[in-house]
């Protein structure tokens, strides 16, 4: 059966809605004449820009779907209310608008930030979060392929069942930022680091074949004693790892665990009080598994470390360098030939 079109009636929407009706059939390629004559509105009107003066109209109080229907904004609450309701979850406007029109909404970043303030979902500013990301851009490591740069760190997280401190260490890959394994113990030795190593060479490194490339993997870390240990330091040699130590005092050379670490502070620390060791790990798997396959990310073009590796892997992304900053940018490689 033949795809139908029909013109929009009058009362079926209102401007700003025919707009963005107009706007996704221009985005799929027909000329901006046929698009305006489908929504019932002029060519003029759709590109006239408002002067200023006195406000005009209410906001609608309807939003377009791709398929032309109009949906109740309450309805749109509820779906934002479903995309923020997952544990670990702490989206802004633009991760939820990115979500939404993953879920068929015509929609952008405005009309989002009034729903999400009128309806009390928006997160508080955090101001102390702002001052880790001036340190990220000082030494940032830049790696262009997975398993290139990672970085590892140990975290604090306090019991406070037993009322004492456990340590969190994390293994991380500074290209996707993908949590590759971790462990949460009272104790933090260098043999523990060692079997941290294992897990990362069994799981990740050999079927990978990392280890076989010409590019060798660089390990990041601070100088805690774990990691200066001779014995850890033979391991990966032993294992083809090169290791490298951040200068003293400057954790911002170490920017990505740091993120990662500020994050584990705001979605688990500051929210949860654990009573025993056994429930911080249930807890942690949780967030580990949240944060890897289905928590999306700017810097990963709006997509969970998994999903984002999957592309890469299936040669769909590339990795672009400004020339002076070396900062990276992903795109779709159908926009790097477009």
């Amino acid at each position: 059966m033949g795809h139908q079109r029909r013109t929009v009636k009058k009362k079926d929407a209102t401007v700003e809605e025919r707009k963005a009706i107009i706007g996704q059939f221009i985005a799929k390629g027909m000329k901006s004449e046929k698009a305006s004559a489908i929504a019932g509105m002029s060519k003029s009107s759709y590109y006239y820009k408002p002067k200023g003066g006195k406000p005009g109209k209410r906001p609608s109080r309807k939003t377009v779907s791709l398929s032309g229907t109009l949906v109740p904004d309450k309805d749109v609450v509820e779906e934002i209310k479903e995309i923020l309701l997952p544990e670990f979850i702490d989206y802004g406007i633009r991760r939820v608008a990115i979500e939404l029109k993953r879920k068929a909404y015509v929609i952008n970043h405005k009309k989002v930030a009034r729903l999400m303030r009128e309806n009390k979902l928006l997160n508080p500013v955090n101001r102390s979060a702002n001052l880790l990301r001036t340190f990220v851009k000082f030494k940032q490591v830049f790696p262009g392929q997975p398993f290139e740069i990672l970085e590892i760190d140990i975290k604090y997280i306090y019991i406070q069942g037993d009322k004492k401190n456990a340590y969190l260490i994390t293994l991380l890959d500074t290209f996707n930022r993908q949590a590759l394994t971790w462990q949460l113990a009272y104790t933090m030795k260098s043999i523990q680091v060692i079997e941290l190593f294992n897990d990362l060479i069994l799981d990740y490194l050999q079927p990978n074949e990392v280890l076989n490339r010409p590019l060798q993997l660089t390990i990041r870390s601070d100088n805690g004693s774990q990691f200066i240990a001779t014995q850890l330091r033979e391991y990966l040699q032993e294992n083809q790892i090169n290791q490298e130590f951040i200068k003293p005092r400057t954790p911002e050379q170490n920017g990505h665990i740091e993120s990662f670490h500020n994050t584990v502070e705001r979605l688990v620390c500051r929210r949860i009080e654990f009573e025993t060791l056994a429930q911080a790990k249930e807890i942690f798997e949780r967030f580990y598994d949240t944060y890897n396959n289905r928590r999306i990310m700017k810097s990963l073009i709006y997509m969970s470390p998994v999903k984002f590796i999957e592309l890469w892997n299936d040669e769909k992304l590339v990795v672009v360098y400004d020339r002076k900053t070396r900062k990276q940018t992903f795109l779709f490689r159908e926009q790097q030939v477009a």
